[in-house]
């Protein structure tokens, strides 16, 4: 087991604090509307949950399988019937950053520097960037979309 390195520790506490404010906004979301979208071709608020998901199971199989392509978000990936089911899927989520984070810790500086390929980036970038931009920073810009949603929707104070 790799020893946690102040990087390593940093980013994940990071990670952690993210992960807790996506949950906390997605637990805000009124039974009944979980699959409330704001268009037709919209993600709603369990395809937002689903989709992060899914980004930390691509991130943590691109750092094995370097050459893996990135994955979209799509609207219509999951229908949510009873509230048990969203509960599910935000417990889901939370199990998925908890993993998230140990991955992030068990990283050694010499882990957060290899290179690999991102064709998001168009090239080889680092395994640092690959977690920060392009599952931390992409994490973030979904959480302004379930803040932009809970607005139109009527939500009340989502900070």
């Amino acid at each position: 087991m790799n020893t946690p390195t102040p990087e390593s520790q940093r980013l994940a506490a990071f990670a952690r604090a993210v992960r807790e404010s996506t949950l906390k906004r997605l637990r805000l979301v009124p039974p009944g509307q979980e699959n409330w979208r704001l268009t037709p071709g919209a993600m709603s608020f369990a395809d937002q949950a689903q989709h992060l998901i899914d980004t930390d199971e691509w991130l943590f199989k691109k750092l094995d399988v370097k050459t893996l392509d990135p994955i979209l978000g799509e609207a219509g990936t999951v229908t949510i019937a009873h509230r048990a089911e969203y509960e599910a899927l935000l417990d889901a989520l939370a199990r998925s950053g908890q993993r998230r984070d140990a991955l992030i810790k068990s990283l050694t500086d010499e882990d957060f520097d290899a290179l690999i390929y991102d064709a998001r980036f168009d090239g080889e970038v680092s395994v640092w960037w690959i977690i920060v931009r392009g599952n931390l920073d992409h994490e973030i810009h979904h959480r302004g979309q379930i803040v932009a949603l809970l607005r139109a929707l009527g939500g009340g104070d989502s900070r």
